[in-house]
């Protein structure tokens, strides 16, 4: 990822359609092929909406980035819980302002339970380390604006971000479609360990109070988690996103040369029940790759793989 300003925010300014004004009502839906970024099913995959917490998606990847780049270790290193982490959303783990946890448990924390108030600390600890000049309370902008160069990098030209942790907060709303995430989940599982952040039913993980030490065992919103291959990736619901779901599935033997190992990518953004539809486009992943062929050939233009460099 090629690091830019917070000026960059501003090739995200006139993003909406029509000045401004979500798609509401319908839901959006998209399922591709990992491997080749091939889209199998779309509805609405364009269509402007807020996308709770899939953002956290975003915030995990600039997280191990950033963390790569300083030469950090996610187990070692540690976030300050500020006040302003405590202002609202789930905090699962309990925290106060002050408390210190690892990235590591942060990011089992954010990716396994939406946990916004480990999102925030993370943000604001990485941004002050970010952009060293940044008074105390700037670190999550320097953090975001980060998050918006990674979706321009992808390909992502109709994603804004505003938070690290993706709840319905005043000001300009946050936005994304089907298609976008979908792109931002093919990064991320591209890259070795991510899943692992989401893959887990139960974890029990640890963070520093004071002098002492605290234990909180974290359960995944993901319930689709085991079943039909599904092993990630990350839920979210806002009052204005509606319930939201990126899901992925393996299907295949692997290791007979004939039928290989392939991965499908979910998105459903604004469904009444997100693990019933995610269930059944998947299926029809399934069938429409089947159908495709495995391994036919994909013109690159037609492919969400397109926008990584």
């Amino acid at each position: 990822m090629r690091p830019r300003t917070l000026a960059s925010l501003a090739l995200f300014a006139a993003l909406l359609p029509g000045g401004g004004t979500l798609a509401s009502g319908e839901s959006s839906l998209l399922v591709v092929d990992h491997a080749a970024g091939r889209v199998l099913v779309a509805e609405n995959e364009g269509a402007p909406r807020q996308v709770a917490s899939l953002a956290k998606i975003a915030t995990a990847l600039v997280l191990l980035e950033w963390l790569d780049e300083a030469g950090l270790d996610p187990a070692t290193s540690h976030a300050t819980v500020p006040p302003e982490a405590l202002r609202g959303g789930a905090n699962p783990l309990g925290l106060r302002a002050g408390d210190r946890l690892s990235y590591e448990t942060g990011l089992y924390a954010a990716m396994m339970a939406s946990d916004n108030t480990s999102a925030h600390a993370m943000a604001e600890t990485a941004g002050l380390a970010i952009a060293p000049g940044a008074p105390p309370g700037r670190g999550v902008a320097v953090f975001v604006a980060r998050m918006n160069d990674l979706a321009f990098d992808l390909g992502m030209k109709d994603t804004r971000f505003v938070n690290p942790h993706g709840l319905d907060e005043g000001g300009e709303p946050g936005v994304s479609t089907a298609a976008d995430i979908a792109r931002l989940a093919l990064r991320a599982l591209d890259r070795p360990g991510f899943l692992a952040y989401a893959s887990e039913r139960e974890r029990t993980v640890r963070f520093q109070r004071g002098g002492g030490e605290v234990t909180v065992k974290l359960a995944n919103t993901n319930e689709l988690l085991g079943t039909r291959g599904v092993d990630g990736l990350k839920t979210g619901t806002t009052r204005l996103a509606g319930p939201c779901l990126v899901a992925t599935a393996v299907r295949g033997h692997g290791s007979d040369g004939v039928n290989p190992e392939r991965r499908l990518v979910s998105v459903v953004l604004g469904a009444e029940d997100r693990f019933r539809e995610t269930v059944l486009l998947l299926d029809r992943g399934w069938v429409e790759l089947r159908r495709l062929g495995e391994d036919g050939e994909i013109d690159p233009k037609q492919s969400l793989r397109r926008g990584v460099k």
